[in-house]
């Protein structure tokens, strides 16, 4: 019988795309990748990867034994699992991505709080606004706040809190006007999150009942992060759509006015997402709960969240 070795090289290169990208990320050198996959091709005389110095290819007879690969390492991974489950204490590394702004406001604390629980638990974070592809991009749990109904089943979503957005603008381009009426905002430049939208606009909602309005923008300032919108609003560059959460002590202190108070300008729904597997390690069963409890136990205790 062959190595599962080999096995487990092979698939960690097509996990990762290539022979480099593969050993940059595990710290098993190339040619030791290359050499193993090389004995493998031979022995039971197939061709797996398709490769030269420019071209990585796998096959279809690759592309089939990879997910074969696949389910016996996710099942080794369970078998482990179970006897990590005796350790009376989690341990172990978690890779998680997070939007910065959401880290500054919101996650911080509740991290700092489960690693001094939990001193043996390591942690890698991915801090961006980047819709993460989990199944791919070797990250274990990612949070982030969507506005639309997930359509992939291949992941777990689990629905934290709502969260609620407001329109809000610096005092050196309002120039003391007090904005009364929604047909007003298009009378000043607006700075948008979203940098490939070929269409950007606000969906407000009226706070006090049903009313919904659509308001299309012609941005003057975009930006692929949360921060870039709010150091761009700070500035007086435009009107921005941002979380109260992360504006509210601005509002309170002047540094930003918020418009049309009696409108949200968008409601969002803060998510864990993770891969769906049989077992999960329990030192990730411990985070994504502490994650949920402390997030709505915060939201209890702030404005700017929805029951």
């Amino acid at each position: 019988m062959h190595s599962f070795d080999d096995y487990y090289y092979f698939y960690l290169v097509v996990k990762y795309g290539g022979f480099s990208a593969a050993s940059e990320a595990t710290e098993i050198t190339k040619s030791k990748l290359s050499r193993r996959i090389l004995d493998l091709e031979a022995k039971f005389n197939v061709t797996l990867i398709q490769r030269s110095t420019r071209h990585f290819k796998v096959t279809p007879l690759g592309q089939e034994f990879f997910e074969e690969c696949k389910k016996i390492i996710e099942h080794a991974d369970n078998i482990e699992n179970i006897l990590l489950k005796q350790n009376v204490e989690p341990q172990g590394l978690i890779k998680f991505s997070c939007p910065p702004m959401m880290m500054e406001r919101q996650i911080q604390p509740l991290l700092t709080e489960f690693m001094n629980k939990y001193p043996k638990v390591n942690i890698e974070m991915e801090l961006s606004s980047r819709r993460v592809d989990v199944l791919n991009d070797d990250i274990d749990l990612a949070i982030r706040t969507n506005f639309s109904e997930n359509e992939d089943s291949s992941i777990i979503v689990r629905d934290v809190i709502k969260t609620t957005h407001c329109l809000v603008a610096s005092p050196t381009l309002l120039q003391g006007r007090e904005l009364t009426h929604i047909t007003e905002l298009y009378e000043f430049p607006s700075v948008a999150l979203g940098m490939q939208k070929q269409q950007n606009q606000w969906h407000l909602h009226n706070l006090t009942h049903a009313e919904q309005i659509d308001i299309h923008l012609q941005p003057r300032v975009k930006s692929n992060d949360l921060s870039g919108v709010y150091f761009a609003a700070l500035e007086g560059l435009g009107i921005a759509d941002l979380p109260y959460l992360a504006v509210e002590k601005d509002i309170q202190t002047g540094r930003l006015i918020h418009i049309l108070p009696e409108w949200c300008s968008n409601i969002g729904t803060v998510q864990l997402v993770y891969a769906s597997r049989k077992g999960q390690r329990v030192v990730m069963d411990k985070f994504i709960t502490h994650i949920i409890e402390g997030m709505r136990q915060y939201a209890q205790q702030h404005q700017g969240y929805l029951s």
